[in-house]
């Protein structure tokens, strides 16, 4: 795998089925985590990438960035956009800015998407403290 394989994409992030079940079990557990710590990606894409289903990558934005899971859309096609269910993973590449709306903006951020063998992807608590330190 090629460490320099990266893809431009427009980052949408949003409520799924699996992230509204996990985030009333239990919000710092492993399920919480496999539900929401993970980006969805094209399948061309992640042919670019060198890539499959389950390996971990590294999403960039000028807000922040975060490992997750890569997980093969089921929505495709849509190259050049990815989706990351809302929560504190998507939190971390979002723009925190509300334009004095209260809520962020969670659709159309630009972001890097690259390969990130041997990262792990934190849970929910462990993003957490990483920002209390």
């Amino acid at each position: 795998m090629s460490k320099n394989s990266s893809i431009k994409a427009i980052l949408i992030t949003g409520r799924s089925l699996d992230q509204g079940v996990a985030i009333e079990s239990d919000k710092s557990g492993d399920i919480y985590t496999r539900a929401c710590g993970k980006v969805f990606i094209d399948p061309q894409d992640m042919k670019k990438l060198k890539i499959l289903s389950g390996d971990t990558v590294l999403v960039k934005t000028k807000h922040g960035e975060v490992v997750v899971r890569a997980e093969k859309s089921p929505d495709a096609p849509h190259e050049g956009i990815v989706f990351i269910p809302m929560g504190p993973w998507a939190n971390q590449v979002v723009n925190p800015y509300t334009d004095s709306t209260g809520m962020p903006s969670f659709k159309g951020v630009d972001a890097t998407v690259e390969p990130a063998p041997g990262k792990p992807v934190l849970s929910s608590i462990e993003l957490a403290r990483k920002f209390l330190k």
